[in-house]
């Protein structure tokens, strides 16, 4: 499946998905993290695209700016900023995700957006987001939400938003989100009908085309799978949790070695399609939306909710017949980091053999990786 045409969506930043878009002169806009409500900008008319730094492996221009101590991912994705990968964007959606990527908001306001050359108005919004899930957090961050719709309203044409395009949106990240969780379905039976690596194509490839079309690119991907044959394969089952992934060079890494990755709890992964927007009647699409956001399971950003994250992680590993759990952190991320360390212990209890690893986002380090890797394949029984 490496070559369907819509996996190849993934393999670079922009892709023909976007320029169909554009050529309507409809806006596209960019954000960091899942916690950004994409219903609400896709109701605007606005297409979403996760910035992700894809094959990216220079640092050099965001290092200027960035001191080393910061994720080699967000400085990959400032590297590229500055580099004119993302000048395609038409509006930039930052929240406190994590202190690494919530620099972004001042640093392409004076540094990407105001280099030479570049002479395009773009409008930034931010979101600040507590960091444990209680009643009066929910509170506050609905009425971010709130405030956040005002403001594309205003930047966007002054278009009204209404409950009518907030419904039709919901309706279609719903279905894209079943989809999503059906060909994961598929994943993580006996005989695998899909590879962890395609599975973070399709991800990938969702994260940056239209929902409408991703839903029929994902239909007809679903119904291939379920017409051919499963792998019939030795290779371990393998779960990848911890920092933000999107190069398959790692994943095939991981694959290389012995393993199929046949689950994950990463945001680039299962953990992104894992909840729907619960409508109700008479309740506000806007908050319903908005709950769906802050309640959802969470990353390890939201302080107080590891327990929960902890009991899906032990539910996942029974019900994908998980062999071994691969924890993985990008260098400097504290909160993979501290996550990390505590699944490390608390799975010791399923008596299920855990590796721990630090990386740098691009594979600079890849015979290490590899060597410790399938140290840790052989070992599992």
């Amino acid at each position: 499946m490496y070559k369907d045409p819509f996996l190849t969506a993934s393999n670079s930043i922009k892709n023909h998905y976007i320029e169909d878009w554009q050529k309507d002169n409809k806006k596209i806009v960019g954000h960091y993290c899942t916690y950004i409500p994409e219903e609400l900008l896709y109701a605007a008319n606005l297409l979403p695209f996760r910035i992700r730094a894809t094959g990216h492996e220079d640092t050099d221009l965001g290092d200027i700016y960035m001191v080393r101590f910061t994720c080699s991912f967000v400085r990959a994705t400032l590297d590229m900023a500055l580099r004119g990968f993302y000048d395609f964007l038409d509006g930039l959606f930052i929240c406190n995700s994590c202190d690494h990527s919530r620099r972004m908001f001042e640093l392409f306001d004076l540094k990407v957006f105001k280099r030479e050359g570049f002479n395009k108005k773009v409008p930034r919004f931010y979101i600040a987001i507590p960091h444990i899930v209680t009643k009066e957090g929910f509170e506050w961050y609905k009425r971010e939400i709130e405030e956040l719709k005002e403001e594309i309203e205003k930047n966007y044409n002054n278009k009204k938003i209404t409950d009518e395009d907030l419904l039709n949106s919901i309706n279609i990240y719903n279905k894209n989100r079943s989809l999503l969780r059906e060909i994961h379905k598929l994943r993580i039976q006996d005989a695998p009908k899909i590879t962890g690596t395609e599975a973070l194509q399709i991800s990938m490839a969702n994260s940056s085309v239209p929902k409408d079309i991703a839903n029929q690119e994902l239909e007809r991907i679903l119904n291939l799978l379920k017409e051919i044959e499963g792998l019939k394969t030795d290779a371990k089952r393998v779960m990848l949790v911890g920092s933000e992934v999107d190069d398959i060079n790692f994943t095939k890494l991981i694959e290389n070695s012995g393993a199929n990755i046949v689950s994950d709890f990463l945001c680039f992964g299962i953990r992104n399609f894992l909840d729907d927007v619960k409508l109700e009647d008479g309740k506000n699409p806007l908050e319903m939306i908005s709950r769906r956001h802050y309640y959802r399971i969470s990353c390890p950003r939201m302080m107080d909710d590891h327990q929960r994250r902890l009991d899906f992680i032990k539910d996942e590993i029974k019900r994908a017949k998980i062999d071994g759990v691969i924890l993985q952190r990008i260098n400097n991320c504290d909160l993979a980091g501290c996550d990390n360390m505590l699944f490390s212990h608390e799975l010791k209890d399923l008596e299920i053999p855990v590796l721990n690893i630090d990386r740098e986002f691009f594979q600079a380090d890849t015979t290490r990786l590899q060597t410790r890797i399938e140290a840790f394949i052989e070992m599992i029984s």
